[in-house]
């Protein structure tokens, strides 16, 4: 057995790092494993050390924490969607606010007493938007025993050239499971080429599925290169199996390196080139290639808080950056008297400024850029002084110059909206240096993994 391989402990579990891996101490040196979890003793092999990260997986539980659970998942140990299934969900819960509590440590960031993480409304079937690679000799449960077989399923953390094969799946509601296994069993019918991601050669390679609140699907299927005739056969075939399939599409992927919605997404078969939802009262209509929450009844309780939160009166500018299809944008946009959303996608912004078509908002603009070259001081003096700022970056969070501005700008109040509390944290450091923070409430977008969404209300320093 090899040298890192070696079952190691016993080793107590401490605490909870923002990876979502539980802490232990082995001598001087901290150990960061898979399913495990704090206040447990477990034995463990190390998988890999990186820049002083020793991360690891357990292996046999010694001493049992009460929250422990059995895994919902057949797919639990191999796939990593839902690292977190053997979590009790409360405390699941409890362990995402010790990891915003240690991140805000970290930075020595002031703030108000954290509230409880809200819970998902719900905690399966709640994504949506999945996204699924074919693979010609996909891992399945107990692989070892048998060859690989053509599959199609999800890229395990950190292994982007493997595929382990999925037939139950509980994070999207249905007929998104349904279509998937129909559009693998078909092709193998068909005898098309599942994609190789050792030799880069194949002609299926992904497909995704969007799902709405009312059971319509948008889906793109993604080929490594065109083959007409098969790919006429099998798009025909998953439209006519599935009416609920509002948006059909496909797209060549450009590169072995590259995602499926870096391509041309062409519509096929007369469907639309766009999917809808309605979050309380309000419409979105979203391409493919444009960026949804993923839980969308939590995303509406984020957005309803937000709105609260900003107490506007009906004269105020507003600009929302990182605006996205314009969700949080449209939801202000009735209480202010103007809001300018700025986003660098040109498929979210044309999203953007159809939704407010279909709502038949007048006091919203949407502006295509760039955010750390729009959003510039000259950005201010020419479209005027911002009574709120509404920040919503990615998980990588802002960027320096971007604060500074933000600081600059006199804005009386800034909404940021997080996926990711130490880069959360790392932001407010510097936003601290103008403002404070008045209110936070944290949420829970993905049950059954670490994930974080945390919205915080900042208001200027006299």
């Amino acid at each position: 057995m090899e040298q890192h391989k070696m079952i190691r402990g016993p080793l107590t579990l401490a605490g909870i790092h923002s990876s979502g891996r539980s802490r232990g101490i082995d001598g001087h040196k901290n150990i960061y494993l898979d399913w495990g979890i704090p206040g447990e003793t477990v034995t463990y092999t190390l998988e890999r050390r990186k820049q002083g990260f020793q991360a690891g997986k357990t292996v046999t539980i010694l001493e049992a924490s009460p929250y422990r659970k059995i895994p919902f998942c057949a797919h639990y140990s191999t796939c990593g969607g839902c690292p977190w299934q053997h979590i009790g969900y409360s405390h699941q819960l409890e362990l995402k606010q010790q990891i915003l509590t240690n991140a805000f440590e970290k930075y020595g960031i002031t703030h108000p007493s954290l509230p409880p993480v809200m819970a998902s409304p719900e905690t399966l079937y709640y994504r949506h938007r999945m996204e699924y690679s074919f693979s010609s000799s996909a891992l399945r449960e107990n692989h070892e025993k048998g060859p690989r077989k053509p599959g199609l399923g999800f890229h395990p953390a950190g292994e982007p050239g493997k595929v382990n094969a999925i037939h139950t799946c509980y994070l999207q509601a249905d007929p998104c499971r349904d279509i998937c296994n129909f559009t693998e069993n078909m092709a193998r019918e068909e005898g098309m080429d599942f994609y190789d991601h050792e030799r880069k050669e194949g002609f299926l390679r992904s497909i995704s599925l969007r799902v709405n609140s009312i059971g319509q699907v948008m889906i793109v299927v993604g080929l490594a290169h065109d083959n007409p005739h098969q790919r006429e056969v099998l798009l025909y075939r998953i439209k006519k199996a599935f009416p609920q399939i509002v948006s059909l599409n496909y797209t060549i992927h450009l590169s072995a390196d590259h995602s499926q919605l870096q391509g041309n997404i062409i519509p096929f078969g007369g469907t639309v080139p766009y999917l809808e939802e309605t979050i309380a009262g309000i419409r979105f209509r979203m391409h493919a290639s444009s960026f949804f929450q993923p839980n969308v009844r939590q995303a509406e309780n984020i957005f309803i808080m937000a709105r609260d939160w900003a107490d506007l009166k009906g004269n105020e500018k507003v600009y929302d950056l990182y605006t996205g299809v314009g969700t949080l944008a449209l939801f202000l946009s009735g209480h202010a008297g103007h809001v300018t959303g700025i986003e660098g996608s040109p498929y979210a912004i044309a999203d953007a400024t159809e939704n407010a078509r279909l709502n038949n908002i007048h006091n919203a603009e949407f502006l295509c850029g760039d955010i750390l070259g729009t959003f510039k001081t000259a950005f201010v003096d020419k479209h005027g002084k911002p009574d709120l700022i509404v920040l919503d970056p990615p998980r990588s969070g802002t960027l320096i110059e971007i604060k500074k501005t933000i600081n600059a700008s006199g804005a009386k109040n800034v909404l940021y909206l997080s996926c990711n509390p130490v880069s959360l944290a790392f932001d407010l450091k510097q936003l601290s240096e103008a403002y404070t923070i008045r209110r936070i409430q944290p949420f829970d977008m993905l049950p059954h993994t670490h994930h974080l969404e945390t919205l915080v209300l900042l208001e200027k320093i006299s």
